[in-house]
């Protein structure tokens, strides 16, 4: 069994010399779910950078982290979605990696753990408000892009007619510069993700949700894209540059995590998609659309996703459990946060794919029937989570 050495100064813990110890007094004490992390704004500003459905509680992230690695260690999500685990092992002075197959994702996922320069963020946003000023007329962007699409409505219902020019224009350069700058084009592109629409002054949209585009409502009202931008990034950046100055830099990858090349890991946490989840393409699509999803590509893209490939069976976390041991150092740690539903037990279903190559330290149940709604309209079929704590085994 992996010997770790393992302290959470904050909540005052005592020190623990082995996994399975841990993970059940994990388990048991839930410490995520204690004041003041158990409030729903706990995490701050960072772990907002971009609104998400689906998103991990960050006070989960919080404890697997400082609970179950060690400062220095390499720390993997390989389904990071928009970054909540990698961000935690940032903060606690981890080298977070993060990695994802939706584009969304890794957007917001790099501009939290990649090192970037703020004059390049600057650069960047007087580049775009050039771009947008110089650009053609509404009428003509229409016939280029189809801004007839959406799930809850065409994209053109949600702006005021210059706003929607600006919105589609400013779509169209962060497409241009694909690569360009990365982690501070995608600070800036997280920034505007975050208020592409919304039920709050900031937002561009007419009135929506700020997690899921629900269909508009209200007057078309003109909001300057490159204002509300500048104000979302006086928010940010001064947060994000304090955490460079106090947190090793870490990277993003954009792909599936059965081709993910990177240097040897220490741990993974994760929280796959659980069974009979919310569709992330339908819930986040307007988002996706903006980071480069066209019409077609919500009819082909999902059958990509592991969330899809479950409804099916669960046989993909086989070929997860060769990738991550082929990641990791011997004796390294996975854990994974895992759902259950009324008739899908995800850690039961998985243990037995993870078992060849991990040696399963210990399984937990963590009742979820509580949890808020956050103002949605389906909290989804969740009714419990599970916790899998694993070490790699050799060979």
């Amino acid at each position: 069994m992996s010997q770790l050495r393992l302290l959470d100064v904050e909540a005052g813990l005592p020190s623990t010399d082995g996994l399975a110890q841990r993970a059940a007094e994990f388990c048991e004490t839930a410490p995520h779910r204690q004041d003041p992390y158990g409030r729903r704004n706990w995490g701050g500003t960072l772990h907002s950078l971009c609104s998400y459905q689906g998103k991990l509680k960050p006070a989960i992230g919080h404890f697997l982290v400082s609970w179950f690695t060690e400062p220095g260690w390499r720390v993997l999500d390989p389904m990071a979605g928009v970054g909540t685990i990698p961000l935690e092992a940032r903060r606690q002075g981890r080298v977070a990696i993060a990695n994802d197959l939706s584009p969304l994702a890794d957007c917001v996922s790099r501009a939290k753990v990649e090192p970037f320069d703020p004059r390049d963020v600057a650069t960047i946003v007087d580049d775009l408000a050039a771009f947008i000023k110089g650009g053609p007329a509404l009428e003509q962007v229409e016939v280029e892009d189809d801004l007839s699409f959406g799930l809850n409505g065409p994209i053109r219902d949600y702006f005021h007619a210059d706003t929607l020019r600006e919105v589609a224009l400013a779509r169209r350069y962060f497409l241009l510069t694909e690569g360009l700058q990365p982690a501070a084009r995608d600070v800036v592109r997280s920034s505007l993700l975050h208020i592409l629409h919304g039920n709050r002054p900031y937002a561009l949209s007419r009135r929506s949700h700020p997690v899921t585009p629900f269909a508009p409502t209200g007057a078309f009202e003109y909001r300057s894209l490159i204002e509300r931008l500048s104000e979302r990034l006086g928010r940010v950046l001064p947060l994000l540059q304090e955490l460079a100055e106090e947190s090793p830099p870490g990277e993003s990858h954009l792909g599936d995590f059965r081709e993910l090349v990177c240097p040897t890991i220490d741990a993974v946490i994760t929280s796959p998609p659980f069974a009979k989840s919310f569709r992330f393409w339908s819930m986040n699509w307007m988002r996706l659309w903006f980071t480069g999803w066209e019409r077609e590509d919500f009819g082909s893209e999902p059958k990509r996703y592991l969330e899809t490939e479950q409804r099916q069976d669960f046989a993909a976390y086989g070929e997860f459990a060769v990738a991550m041991h082929g990641l990791m150092r011997p004796g390294g740690v996975l854990v994974m946060h895992l759902g259950e539903t009324a008739s899908v037990n995800m850690a039961e279903e998985l243990s037995p794919l993870i078992d060849p190559l991990f040696e399963i330290q210990h399984v937990g149940r963590e009742c979820v029937l509580d949890t808020e709604s956050h103002g949605l309209r389906d909290k989804g079929a969740t009714v419990a989570h599970w916790y899998l704590f694993a070490t790699r085994r050799p060979g």
